[in-house]
């Protein structure tokens, strides 16, 4: 019988996949995504019962604690065994939830029409991304890269490691990505849906400075300046793993906690160090936002007079806060120094990096540098200027108004000089990355500035909302009580006036997510037509069993359209979905290269036709004017 069994199963191999286990396989699957649901449900129920803080907050405080946790088991190498802690910690969390429910001692959530307009938004938005593909170079050159190399190799890159080039980029999102896509699926859609999960999980946070929830203005004016940020989204959008997007969004929650819980410093202390840990091991920059967020942190500690503490344990509070904050990215400078020692790493702020493929900018090209980065950071067809200047007119404008109307709105222009001088500082670092850090040609062409940009213009634009936000809500002059939201307003026309924002301000927001909705959309619908779309149709996304990278070497036929041979874009592209470190790209395969292919290569990918251009004599043209993949052996044989 157990014979009998084994031939099935060899059988089942080599079919691929027999109809009874591909049931199982489903079943098995749908066992693993609700038993994680209800783990991520248990830590949920269990932090926001026990920390005793606002739901809104509870998300991106887990999903922080996770990833950090993950990160610590990658680098002591028990990536495998830390995932799997983390699940089980989630189920008792479960458990001590149906414990306190069996006993009757849970009261039922109420949820206001703000809550519910932003889950039915974040639904919408998930149902969306889940269908999405990759598109962004760099998804393949590193970000969605590293997540499949951390899923089939189940432990960080080494030495080593031939996939993964960029071994310097600290896998912060990455250990989470790789969490939540062991146990719902490998899919791009999963990953992206997890990716985005991080991103929703900051816009929840900042919902958590409003106190009063039946002021609903106060959720659309928020609503609003969120999705007013995808305005700066544009050239990263939601359908990739790039984290430039993620930084600021992170740094955003951690001053919403920071001020909605300001009389609790050890609350938000442990808030802190768990969102801006994680945050400074994002992405090598991240330190610098994590610093941006810790600044505020201090200014909350020492200088707001709800915080009643003694000096000194301000000081105490603030020294571990700042401890823990940075021990996560000094944990990844270290691993690059010792378990990591000889790779060149391409760390986006060290300076005098002498090596032939990271040489900074000459001297003789340092005014060219500047005149065009000035020229830039000025130009204002730029998104990022157009926030700052926007942002500054708006505030002057609100100062203006709330003296006519005596709205409390001091506090916005008091706000307005410590973020421009953030803004200001950023790109006099990004100006110092340029100069020398940045490899001379990525340099002379200010590559990434839009990126890098918008990235500090998001939190610039963030902090500007959650102000303006704050000072609208100490404007009310009738506080609502008992009595209902009836009697929340001083007269008619006051009443009026809030039911206009209300109006304004919500059909802004849902103008803004439905363009970005279409736009991700009509990208989906397009992915065909691009180069991951047409290099998946060919190769499919491979992803070994065995968890070996593929030995074989393949060379690639493709155009240089729009630089992408040149960019080494097709190369990146083609080494992730064919899981395979030897890839070479041509955008001309002639007579004389094919005669060498069997010393060379295993397989020819032909991407474009256009890209082959053989003799007439060559037997083997009519057979590669179709795409597809060829076996060389194959080829040499007809």
């Amino acid at each position: 019988m157990m014979k009998f069994i084994v031939i099935l199963k060899c059988a089942g191999a080599l079919k691929g996949e027999l109809k009874e286990g591909k049931e199982g396989n489903v079943m098995l699957q749908g066992v693993k995504i609700f038993a994680f649901l209800i783990s991520f449900g248990g830590y949920l129920f269990f932090v926001s019962r026990k920390v005793k803080i606002s739901l809104y907050f509870v998300p991106i405080l887990i999903i922080a604690g996770i990833s950090l946790f993950l990160y610590i088991g990658g680098l002591l190498n028990r990536l495998v065994l830390s995932a799997y802690l983390t699940f089980a910690g989630g189920l008792l969390g479960a458990l001590y939830f149906m414990v306190l429910a069996f006993q009757k001692k849970i009261a039922v959530p109420k949820w206001n029409i703000a809550e519910m307009c932003l889950l039915a938004g974040t639904a919408l938005f998930g149902i969306v991304i889940y269908h999405l593909k990759l598109l962004h170079y760099d998804n393949f050159s590193h970000w969605a890269l590293i997540v499949k190399y951390l899923l089939i190799e189940e432990h960080f890159p080494d030495l080593n490691t031939n996939m993964v080039v960029f071994l310097d980029y600290p896998p912060g999102t990455a250990v989470f990505l790789y969490y939540v896509c062991k146990f719902l699926g490998r899919s791009q859609g999963i990953m992206l849906l997890a990716q985005n999960s991080i991103i929703f999980s900051c816009f929840y946070a900042v919902f958590g400075i409003v106190k009063e929830k039946r002021r609903f203005l106060l959720y659309s004016i928020l609503g609003m300046g969120c999705a007013v940020l995808s305005y700066l989204n544009l050239t990263i959008r939601s359908n990739n793993l790039l984290v430039d997007f993620l930084l600021p969004l992170l740094v955003m929650a951690s001053m919403a906690m920071a001020y909605r819980y300001r009389r609790r410093p050890g609350t938000v202390a442990v808030f802190s160090i768990l969102v801006l840990g994680f945050t400074g091991i994002v992405k090598n920059t991240g330190i610098i936002f994590a610093g941006i967020g810790l600044a505020y942190y201090f200014w909350n500690l020492f200088h707001i007079k709800e915080n009643k503490k003694a000096l000194s344990s301000k000081f105490f509070i603030a020294l571990l806060t700042t401890i823990g904050i940075l021990l996560p990215f000094l944990m990844w400078r270290y691993h690059m120094k010792v378990d990591l020692s000889g790779f060149e790493s391409k760390f986006d702020f060290d300076v005098g990096q002498n090596t032939e493929q990271y040489l900074a900018a000459a001297p003789q090209y340092h005014r060219q540098i500047i005149h065009d980065f000035i020229k830039m950071s000025l130009n204002p067809s730029d998104r990022a200027a157009q926030i700052f200047f926007l942002g500054n007119i708006l505030a002057a404008a609100a100062v203006l108004i709330g003296k006519y109307y005596h709205f409390k709105c001091q506090n916005i222009w008091k706000l307005l000089i410590p973020i421009d001088l953030m803004t200001v500082l950023y790109y006099i670092g990004i100006l110092f990355l340029y100069l020398y850090s940045m490899p001379e040609e990525e340099a002379l062409r200010l590559a990434g500035f839009e990126r890098y940009a918008c990235s500090i213009m998001v939190l610039f634009a963030g902090c500007f909302i959650m102000g303006i936000t704050v000072d609208i809500e100490e404007s009310f002059a009738v506080e609502i009580d008992e009595r209902g939201a009836y009697r929340a307003f001083a007269s008619p026309a006051s009443k009026r006036m809030y039911q206009y924002g209300v109006l304004f301000t919500f059909m802004i927001a849902v103008n803004f997510l439905y363009s970005e909705i279409n736009g991700l959309i009509s990208i989906r619908q397009e992915y065909h037509r691009s180069l991951p779309g047409k290099i998946e149709h060919i190769t499919t996304d491979r992803w070994p069993e065995d968890g070996k990278e593929d030995p074989n070497r393949y060379l690639i036929a493709a155009q240089d359209r729009d630089g992408q041979v040149a960019s080494d874009e097709v190369r990146y592209v083609a080494r992730y979905f064919l899981y395979a470190p030897q890839v070479e790209v041509t955008d001309q395969l002639t007579s004389e290269m094919l005669s060498e292919l069997p010393e060379r290569y295993d397989y020819l990918v032909v991407l474009d036709e256009e890209a082959v251009n053989l003799e007439e004599k060559d037997s083997q043209k009519t057979i590669l004017k179709k795409t597809g993949i060829y076996s060389v052996s194959a080829l040499s044989e007809s």
